[in-house]
């Protein structure tokens, strides 16, 4: 699920956009204005957007971009949020993707370079984004690693230990009473009681989805542990609010990514834009408001996210715009 500070920027940007290419009617200025004040952070992220929307008329601010490591911090914004720079100033709009398209990987860049940098190097396995692989462990258990994942792995005389650093994997363990084969994930962990089973970790949530047999959930949270057997076609869900109970789930739909492909029945185009994101390297963006509660069913293969937004474009009747695969906007 796309994390709220990550919608607010889309929505913010949105506003941005919107009121770039035409003016806002009296209706949609109220409600831009009701969107401002209903959040500070609705304010910081319109101006955030606004001073990036600017910069980007400027070739000397552009040519900087391309040559800096770091961007300049965005500065706080009041609920009087300030008008997009005039149009006047700006460039031609492929510029404008254009140069949208290095900010926003500068500025993912920076955010993400330190945690980057700490999970390769701790990592004993990892994929980049948009490729799944499977490696065999040395007990001959074996580990599919979905896009974007790192996984180490801590093997001592009694125990089988995995941490999940980042992303999500497909455990299926070889058997060895002897020593229990446990994956560890943020404040939790996962012990296997039978054969397959599937962890993701998203930031501070992390999901378990059990394909064969049992697995046993301990989670740490701040109303202290908890446990839970979670049993072949269930899944559960921890975070720092604590462990929920096991439910049933649609095992072929949520592990449809182990056998490359994306499987969505009857979800928010926002969450399938999400996903895709998952599985490609440059910048996919939804523009304009209600996009994100379209719903959405289909299978799309995992590792060709471009293909599959064409798809959605077409049978969607929605507008893709790319320059070139890095920058994908998507509009009614």
């Amino acid at each position: 699920m796309t994390p709220p500070s990550a919608q607010i920027d889309d929505e913010a940007a949105s506003w941005v956009i919107r009121q770039d290419s035409d003016a806002l009617s009296p209706s949609e200025a109220q409600q831009l204005s009701a969107w401002l004040h209903a959040d500070t952070a609705h304010a910081e992220a319109y101006a955030r957007a606004c001073k990036a929307w600017g910069a980007m008329g400027a070739p000397a601010v552009t040519r900087a971009l391309a040559r800096q490591p770091t961007a300049p911090p965005a500065s706080a914004a009041s609920p009087s949020a300030p008008s997009p720079p005039s149009r006047a100033a700006r460039p031609p709009l492929r510029r404008r993707y254009q140069a949208m398209a290095l900010a926003a990987c500068v500025v993912l860049g920076v955010s993400l370079q330190g945690q980057s940098v700490l999970i390769w190097w701790q990592a004993s396995a990892r994929t980049p984004v948009g490729e799944i692989r499977t490696i065999t462990l040395a007990d001959g258990s074996r580990v599919q690693l979905d896009s974007d994942s790192a996984i180490a792995v801590d093997d001592t005389p009694g125990q089988r230990r995995i941490r999940l650093l980042k992303g999500e994997a497909a455990f299926t363990v070889a058997p060895d009473p002897s020593r229990p084969f446990t994956v560890a994930a943020a404040q939790g962990t996962t012990t296997a009681l039978g054969t397959r089973f599937i962890v993701r970790r998203d930031g501070s949530r992390t999901d378990i989805l059990v394909t064969e047999h049992r697995v046993h959930v301990v989670a740490r949270h701040q109303g202290g542990p908890s446990e839970e057997v979670v049993r072949e076609g269930e899944a559960a869900t921890y975070g720092p609010e604590g462990l929920s109970p096991p439910h049933q789930v649609d095992v072929e739909s949520a592990a449809a990514w182990t056998r490359d492909r994306l499987v969505f029945v009857d979800r928010p185009l926002g969450e399938v834009i999400a996903e895709l994101s998952r599985y490609h390297r440059g910048y996919i963006r939804l523009v304009g408001t209600g996009l994100r509660d379209l719903r959405v069913s289909g299978s799309f293969v995992a590792t060709d996210p471009v293909a599959a937004i064409d798809t959605l474009g077409h049978s969607m009747n929605l507008r893709v715009t790319k320059l070139t695969n890095a920058l994908i906007l998507i509009r009614k």
